[in-house]
């Protein structure tokens, strides 16, 4: 868990900006703490990112290039992000989970 300290010489070292985006704090109102490894991965490096790509990086929805401004591939990004939940009664390869 970052404090709130450490959370904002984090924000202050991106100059208060989105890491994808540069749209300021001020003009998106708030920046998120991105988990670059997800919390349910056991990630605490976190960075600033406006809520717009926030949701994308979460959702595995960021271009190449967005990704790359953050020292990430689609592939390494993948592995990073948040656990998938299976629905119930869903089937995956032929083998219904759940």
């Amino acid at each position: 868990m970052v404090t709130k300290a450490e959370w904002e010489v984090i924000k202050a070292s991106h100059k208060y900006k989105c890491v994808i985006c540069g749209k300021t704090e001020k003009a998106v109102g708030v920046l998120e703490k991105a988990h670059i490894r997800a919390s349910s991965r056991g990630g605490s490096q976190v960075l600033p990112m406006c809520p717009t790509h926030h949701k994308m990086y979460d959702s595995d929805k960021l271009s190449a290039v967005q990704l790359k401004k953050i020292g990430l591939t689609k592939k390494s990004s993948a592995r990073l992000s948040p656990k998938k939940k299976r629905n119930k009664g869903e089937y995956i390869f032929g083998v219904r989970v759940g």
